[in-house]
């Protein structure tokens, strides 16, 4: 009898423990921009809960305006989410800084992901010597042309920025004006100051410029600035686009209205199927040969809060989304990359998917509302729109400067 009873008490305590296991629920805040990414996320979830039948994961969805209001609450309430989406670079560093995530180096050492991730992405992620987050996808910018145009004007993919002018030369001379940029939205804009910074001054440069600890009227940011402005004069550039937005600029490729557009390869998705064969990419040439190729990758990354309220099931979550397989099928919905090594780059365009323009050993950049202040930012990306119509270098130099100055007052104040 005393066998059986204690067989009927580890019976119970098990059934007791799967019970409770089956209960156990990762709560995981994501930032949605479109439906596709929405059952993207579904079927993650899905996929996970097939494997791990004992946890399950309740999503929080938000557009990205919400989404950007909320995160801050999540994290400092008592009882947090589990696991958060977020973007790498300063707005990564700043929530690490207050000590508001887990530090993430034990999953990182067991999954021996500084073996699978690029070291440029890894050097992203990583703060006074610990991993905060889980790269799983990322997307980087550059040049969509029409194929067909190209070939028709005997004009060959530009490798420098001499070799980039004379592209634009000879689509200007054919009828064609050369660049579109969709202006509603008004940070497309700060692609062109972005790319231009890196190459002219490098990444160096333009990290400190983007932390606020460089001023805005420096020489260097002028020589940025003009040399966008010798586009604009030249008339390179479809005025006056306030009223379109990024999607809505693609046709003018398609009809040959305009040349290249810069864009990051999320456009792909929304890239007319009927005109998908003729359109391709490349990256943003050469001006200094002394600086390296440095890109605009934004890199979307998982984090988990300090407060977070499941953290042991969280990390299983964390694990499933670090995989190769799971990597590569969720950014094949997402259309964006997988960072992770042996995940295949899905991209209708992967010509350029190679080993320079992947992300690379190089560095890399965000995007200049993802490296800078909030303030700088929202006010930063209105001014370098606006240059695209005025293109006073001064005028534009001097407003930037006015919103540096604000932005990181209490940084200037501290040192």
């Amino acid at each position: 009898m005393r066998v059986l009873f204690v067989i009927s008490i580890l019976a119970s305590s098990i059934f007791f423990s799967l019970t409770t296991c089956a209960q156990e629920t990762v709560n995981v805040g994501v930032l949605v921009a479109s439906k596709g990414q929405r059952m993207a996320y579904e079927h993650l979830a899905m996929q996970f809960e097939k494997e791990h039948p004992d946890i399950q994961i309740k999503y929080v969805i938000q557009n990205d305006t919400h989404y950007k209001r909320s995160i801050q609450n999540w994290l400092t309430q008592i009882k947090g989410l589990d696991v958060l989406y977020w973007q790498a670079g300063l707005r990564l560093n700043q929530i690490a800084a207050q000590g508001l995530l887990e530090p993430l180096d034990e999953l990182w050492q067991a999954q021996r992901w500084q073996e699978h991730f690029p070291k440029g992405i890894q050097a992203i992620i990583r703060q006074d010597e610990h991993f905060y987050g889980l790269p799983y996808s990322y997307y980087q910018w550059g040049f969509y042309y029409k194929k067909s145009l190209f070939s028709q004007l005997g004009i060959t993919v530009p490798q420098t920025w001499m070799e980039f002018i004379s592209v634009c030369e000879k689509l200007k001379a054919s009828g064609v004006t050369p660049i579109v940029v969709g202006g509603k939205g008004k940070w497309p804009a700060a692609s062109w100051f972005d790319y231009l910074n890196l190459r002219i001054n490098g990444l160096a440069f333009h990290q400190q410029l983007m932390k606020g600890h460089i001023p805005y009227t420096d020489t260097r940011v002028s020589n940025v600035l003009y040399k966008w402005k010798q586009l604009i004069d030249l008339r390179y550039f479809i005025p006056t686009m306030n009223d379109k937005n990024w999607t809505e600029v693609l046709p003018y490729i398609y009809r040959d209205i305009a040349g290249m557009t810069l864009l990051g390869n999320f456009a792909e998705q929304h890239i007319a199927d009927k005109s998908s064969d003729d359109i391709a990419f490349f990256r943003f040439p050469e001006i200094n040969p002394n600086i390296p190729l440095y890109e605009e990758t934004p890199i979307e990354i998982f984090v988990m809060p300090k407060n977070a309220q499941h953290k042991a099931a969280a990390k299983v979550f964390l694990t499933f989304v670090g995989r190769a397989d799971i990597q590569e099928s969720l950014n094949n919905e997402l259309g964006y990359i997988a960072p992770h090594n042996q995940a295949k780059k899905n991209s209708f365009y992967e010509s350029y998917l190679n080993i320079e323009m992947k992300a690379n050993d190089n560095g890399l950049a965000q995007y200049f509302d993802r490296d800078t202040a909030e303030l700088m930012s929202i006010e930063g990306v209105k001014i370098l729109s606006a240059f695209l119509s005025n293109a006073d270098v001064e005028l534009t130099a001097l407003n930037l400067e006015k919103i540096r100055l604000q932005a990181f007052a209490d940084d200037l104040v501290q040192h």
